[in-house]
């Protein structure tokens, strides 16, 4: 039924913009230094999982904000958070093909489209928030620049962020690797996050996101991962959640991903306009990510959780046949070496 419904709504939102874009709208001079000119008018439907509290959801608000902006409102943006349009795959896979303008997505759905995006949330590859996006903002970003997404009907306009990942359950405190071995442990069906907690002897089980609160509090899974935005803004103490370990075993953004054909479309003026609000949204959600995660520590502590750091050498050491299955994934040991590398070389 929820499949259908969100069918209908797309169509009837492609429709609607289909009646709307081609009405020129005169742009106001309004004489501030603003990138938009007089253009037809231009309608982007962007596609989101965020909940209402979440970083990503306030960092869409400021994209549309600054984009109605800077275009003197000749580009307006209409926002569909918390998966209204879909799941991820959903999301992806109406975006390229143009039912509906962009979409916020991971490197785990971009990877359906270039392989190599599979690499960028391989576990324990980075040192830090800094370290990561030096990667993602420099090198591996210019080693994907070469039409490959493009091919397939999307344009990641770039990176921002969602966070570090940690690990709660039910069972027991996690603070080494031989903690982990044993728990039932929720991933997404992602290989980068299925590899990691097999090499750390978890049961690892697959359940939709929609459906996990429910198995957590069935007990049919003990435990879970995922950024401690999510962790508290699902009230994962009241599903049983005892227990937090800062495990950070990957990290990933969102990415500002458009239909292809629509960036074609745009004018330079339009596309630079864009790719500047993208910025500013992208260091609004950096900020936020960052700095809210002591803040979340501390919300999950008076809720009664324990929380616990990892020594993160050790968890490190037991990922290399995580590695090795990320690379399988991917299909190149080439790539997967070479992506390390240029891991190495971006170190802060």
């Amino acid at each position: 039924m929820k499949k259908a419904f969100v069918l209908i709504l797309v169509f009837m939102l492609t429709v609607t913009m289909a009646a709307c874009v081609i009405a020129p709208v005169p742009a106001e001079n309004t004489g501030s230094d603003n990138t938009g000119t007089s253009e037809k008018a231009v309608k982007i439907i962007l596609a989101h999982f965020g909940a209402p509290n979440e970083p990503v959801t306030s960092a869409a608000e400021t994209f549309k904000k600054e984009v109605e902006k800077l275009s003197n409102g000749s580009i307006t943006v209409e926002i569909h958070g918390a998966s209204e349009l879909g799941n991820a795959k959903e999301m992806a896979e109406q975006t390229a093909m143009g039912a509906i303008q962009a979409c916020l997505v991971s490197q785990g759905s971009l990877d359906k489209y270039d392989i190599r995006y599979a690499l960028v949330t391989a576990p324990y590859v980075y040192s830090g928030y800094e370290h990561a996006y030096a990667v993602v903002d420099g090198a591996f970003a210019q080693w994907v620049d070469d039409g490959t997404l493009e091919s397939k009907g999307l344009h990641n306009v770039g990176p921002w962020d969602y966070g570090f990942r940690c690990l709660t359950n039910s069972v027991r405190e996690v603070k080494a690797p031989a903690d982990v071995k044993g728990l039932k442990i929720r991933t997404p069906s992602e290989v980068q996050k299925v590899a990691c907690f097999e090499a750390l002897g978890a049961d690892v089980q697959q359940v939709a996101f929609s459906e996990l609160i429910t198995a957590l509090k069935q007990s049919t899974v003990d435990g879970q991962e995922n950024p401690l935005s999510t962790i508290y803004n699902n009230s994962m103490w009241e599903a049983n959640q005892k227990y937090l370990a800062l495990t950070r075993h990957t990290w990933e953004a969102v990415n500002l991903t458009v239909s292809n054909t629509f960036w074609k479309g745009l004018t330079d003026d339009q596309r630079t306009l864009i790719e500047k609000a993208s910025a500013t949204a992208r260091d609004q959600m950096r900020n936020e990510v960052q700095n809210s995660e002591t803040d979340y520590i501390q919300k999950l502590k008076d809720k009664g959780i324990t929380v616990s750091e990892v020594n993160m050498d050790e968890f490190k050491a037991a990922m290399a046949p995580a590695w090795d299955a990320v690379a399988e994934y991917e299909g190149s040991p080439d790539d997967m070496a070479k992506f390390l590398k240029i891991v190495e070389d971006a170190k802060p």
